[in-house]
């Protein structure tokens, strides 16, 4: 078979700095004797800190820390070519990068305490709060590098992860999506021959990790990552190719010459002769050669700094040990959400009173749910007459969503709107249809990245974007369950507020449109679940209008849920600048007899359901899940003593579960009948063949009202 090659590569390695401290002076970076110096002390505050912190750990005073020792000749030569204006994403070993910037060591105490104000970013710094996952923030790192491309600015962002973290699918999804979008982003790889205990060996057969930039098809490089200076050289060069729009890997070859985590015991995988080869390599040793070569160090000016050292950590630890001390616990409510459910504060109150252990009963009040609205001058909301309607457009659910996407791109030039297929081809459902044309260079096609995607909206966010992205199909978005769970809904939380994500998840979900396996899943209630994340789901085409609107406009992360089934049914009147408050659920019928509740697609089915019985059924529609009107909940089933909730999600988990528990709780001794769930059945979805016998239709919600009703 004729063969021919179509691509070859090699991988370049830069030292500058050899083993002995020697340095090569054609390589040489022109830099002052006052910048190495800092760099030196930098590098040495991060080896006692170390030190301290494992003492303390080992003491109980500390919970479980991850040292950097080895490492910080990779990090403080990376940071040194870094300017004021770019960004730094880290993972959870970088304190010597933070030191190298002007970090408190009082952080890095507080945050091995176990207390949030030791992730909190200082102020006026472009640094993210330390991230635990492996190799997930790399995505946020492109996400801010693509928001900068875009702005037209020279920053760049910098994001540190180790050799473990390149096996991680995220990690190659970043760096592709880094070429994809010419993101200004540089990884930086610290290949430190260990994921904990696992061997590099063991973990590719890669000849280097740099290589691995080939495939996303942006620069690849290795440095010697105990040279500072050549970290710093390659760094420097990376950067300002990131000016450019052209991404780098660096893989840094280091040693991690303690534990993984102060959890963790490397004599049970390393052997004595191993570190011993790599104990003349010592960063901080070879440093210290070169700086002593050019007369900057002496043994009395090392004494002196190392004391400096102990005063400072000594201080630091202080001061942390009164943080602790005087730590509020009612703290953990106050970041969790820009705009707190209603029921959060009921249970912030009762834990800040001492009551916590009893239920903070829900406020007795009106419903404002009964009426479309729309926005006020004030940015609150108004009731609109049935009769304002009849000269509103009519419009089916797709076309709300793309007329409401289009209005708010032309009111914000902050929305940015990405996702699979939602440019050229509008979507597989046409909502973003003619925005590409609209908004050129703020709408763009992503390539098959769930994790990618949503990952990318933290860093845009971060970067002051209101990305809206889309997922084809509700069912995918759990390839991008660990950026919404641990990053989306808690960078507020995690950051105390000074990093947020207020972004949009787009995702079709529900039954009704005959779709293959995995396309057709209702599984909101698992992130409802989910503090820090808002969830939404409409049920006619103004809704759908005004929820987005909200969704767009909220300080918090919102999953947009739109149900299929109802895309095209139906064309409705759709008010200008019309919202829906997130949390305001609305009264589709008022009834006396029993409250029927549902969303999405199931509103159609409940309002059918009431029509086939002879009683008067109150049919509510939630809107959202989270936030949950609760109170128009339990106004309603205080009256009518009765309740059904429909859902199409699996029975077991399912939210109607979650509703029956706060009627339980808070209008048990209304309750004239037990609580009724019509939902899907505790297996897969079916294929389109046995769809309509899962789906919890007319006659199914009927006959548990008929039930609820006799009993």
């Amino acid at each position: 078979m004729p063969r021919s090659r179509v691509a070859e590569f090699s991988v370049d390695r830069v030292q500058v700095l050899d083993e002995s401290g020697t340095v090569d002076e054609s390589l040489e970076p022109d830099l002052d004797d006052e910048r190495l110096l800092e760099w030196y002390r930098a590098m040495k505050r991060s080896r006692r800190l170390d030190h301290r912190a494992i003492a303390l750990q080992r003491r109980g005073e500390l919970g479980t820390f991850a040292p950097a020792l080895g490492q910080e000749a990779a990090q403080v030569g990376a940071v040194g070519a870094l300017s004021d204006d770019d960004w730094v994403v880290p993972s959870f070993r970088e304190h010597p990068a933070s030191l190298a910037l002007g970090g408190s060591p009082q952080s890095m105490f507080e945050y091995a305490m176990g207390y949030e104000e030791g992730g909190e970013p200082p102020e006026g710094s472009r640094i993210m709060p330390p991230s635990i996952a492996v190799g997930s923030q790399p995505l946020h790192a492109v996400g801010i590098g693509w928001a900068e491309a875009l702005n037209g600015s020279d920053s760049v962002a910098l994001t540190f992860f180790g050799d473990g973290a390149t096996s991680e699918g995220e990690v190659y999804e970043a760096m592709n999506l880094a070429g994809v979008y010419g993101a200004r982003t540089v990884f930086l790889c610290q290949n430190n021959q260990y994921a904990i205990s696992t061997p590099l060996s063991k973990q590719t057969r890669a000849a280097t990790l740099a290589q691995k930039a080939v495939a996303a098809g942006i620069e690849g490089v290795q440095v010697d990552g105990n040279d500072v200076l050549g970290v710093y050289a390659v760094a420097k060069e990376a950067l300002e190719r990131a000016r450019r729009g052209v991404p780098t890997l660096i893989e840094a070859t280091t040693y991690r010459r303690g534990m993984h985590t102060t959890a963790d015991d490397p004599s049970v995988y390393r052997t004595t002769d191993e570190e011993m080869e790599w104990e003349p390599l010592d960063p901080i040793l070879r440093f210290e050669t070169y700086l002593r070569e050019r007369d900057l160090l002496d043994d009395e000016t090392i004494a002196d700094l190392e004391a400096e050292i102990e005063d400072e950590l000594a201080e630091a630890l202080e001061a942390a040990r009164e943080t602790a001390a005087n730590a509020d616990p009612v703290d953990m409510f106050d970041n969790a959400y820009g705009e707190p459910p209603e029921y959060m504060e009921r249970q912030r109150e009762a834990f800040a009173t001492g009551s916590e252990f009893e239920v903070a009963p829900a406020a007795e009040v009106a419903s404002g749910g009964d009426g479309p609205s729309t926005a006020r001058g004030d940015g609150g909301v108004e009731t609109l007459d049935p009769e304002d309607l009849e000269g509103a457009e009519r419009r089916n659910m797709v076309e709300a969503i793309r007329s409401t996407l289009h209005a708010e791109m032309e009111a914000d030039e902050d929305v940015l709107v990405y996702g699979q297929d939602v440019g050229v081809d509008g979507g597989v459902f046409r909502a973003t249809q003619g925005l590409l044309d609209a908004f050129p260079g703020r709408v763009h096609d992503a390539p098959v990245a769930e994790a990618g995607i949503v990952g990318l909206g933290v860093g845009l966010a971060a970067a002051g974007y209101r990305p809206v992205a889309e997922i084809q199909f509700a069912g995918f978005t759990f390839q991008a369950f660990d950026q919404i769970l641990q990053h989306v809904s808690r960078m507020r939380s995690r950051s105390r507020g000074k990093i947020t994500c207020p972004m949009v998840v787009r995702a079709p979900y529900g039954l009704g449109v005959k779709a293959l396996e995995h396309h057709s899943e209702s599984y909101e209630a698992g992130y409802a679940h989910v503090p820090g994340l808002k969830v939404a789901i409409p049920s006619t085409p103004a809704d759908a209008a005004g929820l987005l609107r909200s969704a767009i406009r909220n300080p918090d992360p919102v999953l947009f849920l739109e149900p299929m089934a109802l895309y095209r049914a139906t064309r409705r009147p759709v008010p200008e600048e019309y919202v829906v408050p997130l949390g305001e659920a609305r009264t589709v019928r008022e009834g006396e007899d029993a409250t029927l509740l549902a969303w999405g697609a199931m509103v159609r089915e409940a309002e059918r359901a009431a029509d086939a019985v002879d009683a008067s059924i109150e049919v509510i529609d939630l809107r959202s899940i989270s936030p949950l009107d609760t109170e128009t909940v339990l106004e309603s089933v205080r009256k009518t003593g009765r309740c059904v909730v429909v859902h199409e999600a699996p029975r077991t988990g399912g939210f109607a579960g979650e509703l029956a528990a706060r009627i339980s709780d808070e209008a048990m001794w209304y309750l004239e009948a037990p609580i009724e769930r019509v939902t899907g059945y505790d297996v897969p979805v079916p294929l389109p063949g046995r769809e309509e016998a899962y789906r919890p239709g007319a006659d199914r919600v009927r006959a548990a009202l008929e039930r609820v009703l006799s009993a």
